[in-house]
C-alpha cells in the first residue's frame, strides 16, 4: 500500500465528531419540534373552546320563515340546553327534530362563526281544512298530514279553512292525497266531509248531504262527483227542505231520499 491511500488519525476523529454533532441537532431538533406541534395544538383546542365560539342563549339561534307559530314554539321544539359549542352543534339532528314536527314541512340551518349564531329556516305546512281523529281536533294539509290543534293554541295566527273533515283514521288520510284535488274541482261545492261510519262516506254540499258508500278508491270517487254535477239543477226542481239525503253509492244509478210529505188538505 502506497502512502497516498493512508488517512490520517486526525480526520477519521474529526468526521466522527462531526456525525455525532449532526446526530445530536437532529435530536434536538426532533424535541422542538414536538414541542411546537404540542403548543400549536393545545392552543387550537384551547382556542376552539374559548367563549367567543359558544351558542350561549336563544338570541343566538335565529328563527326565519314562521307565519304562524311564535319563535319560542320552535325554540321548544328545538329543545336545546345552553350553552353549545357551535362546533358540536348536531345542525342534522336538529334539523331531523323539527322535521317531525306536524305543523314544519322543510327546515334548513346553517352555523355562522362570526358572529356566533345558528339560523333556521322552516316552512310551515299550510293546513287546508278542520279535522277530527278520535276525539281530537286538529287539521290536515293537502299532503294528508294530521296537525293537533294544540299546536295552534299558543301560535300568531290560527289556520283559517272552510273545509272540515270528521272522523278521520290513518286509512282514510292515506286516501286524501286522492281524495283533495277532486273535491277543489267538484261541480258541486263540498264543505265537510263525514267519516265516522267507514262503511258510507257523506258529503255535505250546497245541495245538501251526499251518500257516498265505501271509499273504494280515486276513480270511483270522481265517478260520483260527476254524477252530483247530473243533479245540480235538482234545487230548482226539489224543494231542498224535502230532501234528505243524495245516494251516489252507485254513481249509475244514483237516487234521490226524500221526506214524507202530507198531502195538504182542501
Amino acid at each position: 500500500m502506497t502512502d497516498s491511500t493512508v488517512i490520517p488519525t486526525d480526520c477519521l476523529k474529526n468526521k466522527r465528531q462531526n456525525l455525532r454533532t449532526q446526530r445530536r441537532l437532529k435530536a434536538w431538533q426532533g424535541v422542538w419540534r414536538f414541542i411546537f406541534l404540542c403548543g400549536m395544538t393545545g392552543g387550537l383546542i384551547g382556542g376552539i373552546n374559548l367563549p367567543h365560539w359558544l351558542i350561549g342563549e336563544k338570541s343566538q339561534i335565529k328563527i326565519l320563515g314562521n307565519e304562524r307559530l311564535h319563535q319560542e314554539q320552535i325554540h321548544t321544539m328545538l329543545d336545546l340546553s345552553y350553552p353549545q359549542l357551535i362546533w358540536k352543534l348536531p345542525i342534522h339532528q336538529l334539523r331531523q327534530k323539527l322535521e317531525s314536527q306536524p305543523p314544519l314541512e322543510t327546515v334548513y340551518m346553517t352555523r355562522q362563526l362570526w358572529p356566533v349564531e345558528v339560523t333556521v329556516m322552516v316552512k310551515e305546512r299550510q293546513p287546508i281544512a278542520e279535522a277530527t281523529m278520535g276525539r281530537k281536533a286538529g287539521f290536515i294539509d293537502d299532503e294528508g298530514v294530521w296537525i293537533p290543534a294544540t299546536f295552534y293554541q299558543e301560535a300568531k295566527a290560527k289556520p283559517s279553512v272552510k273545509l272540515k273533515v270528521l272522523g278521520l283514521t290513518p286509512q282514510s288520510l292515506s286516501y286524501w292525497k286522492d281524495i283533495y284535488p277532486l273535491i277543489l274541482n267538484s261541480p258541486v261545492e263540498i264543505t265537510a266531509l263525514d267519516w265516522r261510519d267507514p262503511s258510507n262516506l257523506i258529503l255535505d254540499t250546497v245541495l245538501g248531504k251526499v251518500h257516498c258508500g265505501t271509499y273504494l278508491n280515486q276513480e270511483q270517487f270522481l265517478e260520483q262527483l260527476q254524477a252530483l254535477g247530473k243533479l245540480s239543477k235538482l234545487s230548482s226542481e226539489v224543494p231542498q227542505e224535502h230532501i234528505i239525503y243524495l245516494d251516489l253509492s252507485n254513481p249509475d244509478a244514483p237516487s234521490v231520499h226524500l221526506k214524507d210529505i202530507p198531502p195538504k188538505s182542501d
